[in-house]
């Protein structure tokens, strides 16, 4: 009897055993999966909360299409999100709890200059790949940071082609700079400056303004006065729309110059005829008859039922350089993935074929110097970064 219960004990803990043993192998099955955590930090409610949610979206879309397609080969790719209001405050700490709580291999993050200056301490600090798609402050990339990588273009290219532009095309001697007071309009106005000494033109007048402001006629009546056959604007659409709607009021016919962080249509329906003929720089536009253009923008329309901006296609192809990247890495380890990321050659995609500089600025994109007619950005010339 003593043996039999003995056997039927020794049968029971058999029995447990391999049952661990099972679940211990289903576990290890089920958890098999190569996963890719990708953290997105951008505004998604505030002042520029149109470029926030143009950011989310074209980086939900590209996910989903890389994990369908298995573009990024046993890697799966998660995207996590976090607004930051276009706050450098709240965005440090949207940052902060994507890589403690959720665990991101890697980021995009964020738009706004500022905001991805503060995310910048976060991410050098802990060793994560950082990835800004809309923010194109020249000096995110100049501070020797290892860890960062740039896919909008850099503000020093945009101010540069933009005056050359105004000189060589338009004739342009005389200009005025109107820059918002942040990191993002300060830096531009500083690049317009260099560019206008650069190319001989002057630079008679020189304002700023603060993010939220509504009434800039005191600046404007100032270069009004100036002479200036030109005014160069450096900071996002809102108070872009406004500026253009006084400018003109005031009778100012000076030829209206922007960035691409106003490169939205949310400028061309606050600033109404106002903003017509304005020339601004951006990467992309809905219309283009490139290849790669019309099947992002098709699978972005059928998909949101409006026309993708560029901070839109640049979060995308940021998502398809970061799927290249644990691709050729085969890990997700930080600093597998920003060697990777470095070295990323061979991509066609929708805003040219990336290759990025000892700085991490993007170098293969295209420049567009754009004219807004209508309700829409017409192209007028092509710079290429490279050169």
């Amino acid at each position: 009897m003593f043996g039999l219960r003995k056997s039927i004990s020794l049968l029971l803990i058999l029995v447990i055993v391999l049952g661990s043993l099972l679940t211990i192998g289903g576990c290890s099955s089920q958890n098999s999966q190569k996963v890719l955590r990708i953290g997105v930090v951008g505004p998604e409610s505030g002042g520029s909360a149109q470029l926030g949610q143009a950011q989310r979206k074209a980086v939900q879309l590209a996910v989903d299409e890389i994990n369908a397609s298995k573009a990024a080969g046993d890697w799966k790719l998660e995207a996590y999100f976090e607004d930051d209001e276009g706050n450098p405050t709240k965005s440090a700490s949207a940052t902060n709890k994507l890589i403690q709580q959720y665990k991101v291999n890697v980021l995009i993050a964020s738009i706004n200059s500022s905001a991805t200056l503060a995310d910048m301490v976060v991410t050098s600090r802990v060793g994560i790949p950082q990835i800004t798609a809309g923010s194109t402050g020249a000096s995110i990339t100049a501070q020797g940071n290892e860890w960062i990588f740039r896919t909008a273009v850099n503000d020093e290219f945009q101010a540069d082609a933009l005056v050359k532009y105004a000189r060589d095309v338009m004739g342009i001697k005389k200009i005025a700079t109107f820059t918002a007071s942040d990191d993002y309009g300060q830096s531009g106005a500083k690049l317009l400056a260099s560019a206008a000494k650069k190319y001989s033109v002057d630079l008679v007048s020189e304002q700023t303004y603060n993010n939220g402001d509504k009434d800039f006629k005191p600046q404007l009546l100032s270069i009004k006065s100036s002479g200036a056959q030109g005014i160069f604007m450096w900071g996002l659409y809102t108070e872009a729309a406004l500026i253009s709607k006084q400018a003109r009021q005031l009778g100012i016919n000076a030829q209206l110059f922007g960035a691409s962080g106003m490169a939205s249509m949310k400028l061309i329906e606050l600033g109404g005829d106002a903003t017509q003929d304005m020339i601004l720089t951006q990467s992309f536009l809905a219309d283009s008859s490139e290849e790669q253009v019309k099947q992002f923008v098709d699978k972005y329309k059928a998909k949101y039922h409006e026309n993708p901006i560029p901070h839109a296609a640049q979060a995308y192809d940021t998502v398809y350089i970061i799927a290249n990247a644990v691709k050729v890495a085969n890990s997700n380890k930080p600093e597998d993935l920003r060697n990777a990321i470095r070295k990323t050659q061979g991509l066609n995609l929708v805003t040219g074929s990336p290759k990025f500089n000892e700085k991490g600025d993007d170098i293969g994109k295209r420049l567009l110097i754009t004219k807004i007619k209508g309700d829409k950005f017409v192209l007028v010339d092509t710079v290429f970064t490279g050169q």
